[in-house]
């Protein structure tokens, strides 16, 4: 059985539980894809009747547990993380493409990150390599990471058996998504900024 084989099995047979494990997982950079994991876990609540919010949020705890372990891997560093970088060789390419959107944009590349392919997995290792203040990480991440669990959880909850529809738009139009989360994003703050300028 592969390994995204047995983390559908376990959202099966755990359920919530399931779903905070396999989320932890996936952004803790075990090997699973998120494009697959989260349209099926949309899929999984739909036909059990589980809440679609309920689940977004278990996600999003579970995410989050993830990217905090690579975080503090980062920021203890050290032999364990010399000795991951040397065991997976994704990992360290991973790494050192999202070392350097870390070091262009700063900490703000910890939230638009979490929208793009491959940095959104590894950006929490060079945050903590770099020292960068826990509070600031953990808001960063949560918003990040609470809102490409929605776009694809969603996805497939109301996609319900042609869930994995979802993996192949992703495949085609994953950099066009991203882009336009993280314009409206943008466009979200600078409207805030103006309004509060005007009051």
């Amino acid at each position: 059985m592969s390994l995204i084989e047995a983390i559908k099995q376990l959202i099966m047979e755990l359920g919530a539980g399931g779903i905070f494990v396999a989320t932890a997982l996936e952004y803790g950079c075990f090997p699973v894809s998120s494009e697959i994991l989260l349209p099926f876990i949309g899929y999984v609540i739909a036909t059990n009747g589980y809440s679609l919010l309920q689940a977004i949020w278990i996600a999003t705890a579970g995410g989050m547990l993830g990217t905090t372990f690579c975080y503090l891997v980062g920021r203890i560093g050290g032999r364990m993380f010399d000795q991951l970088a040397e065991r997976f060789e994704g990992v360290a390419l991973g790494v050192g493409k999202a070392q350097g959107i870390f070091e262009k944009y700063g900490k703000e590349s910890v939230f638009f990150a979490r929208l793009f392919p491959i940095a959104r997995t590894y950006i929490s290792f060079p945050a903590g390599i770099a020292k960068m203040p826990a509070l600031p990480f953990l808001i960063y991440t949560a918003f990040g990471v609470f809102l490409w669990n929605t776009a694809l959880i969603s996805a497939g909850y109301f996609l319900g058996s042609h869930w994995e529809l979802c993996k192949a738009f992703l495949k085609a139009y994953q950099w066009q998504l991203s882009g336009g989360i993280a314009c409206g994003v943008l466009l979200f703050f600078i409207w805030k900024q103006r309004s509060k300028r005007k009051t």
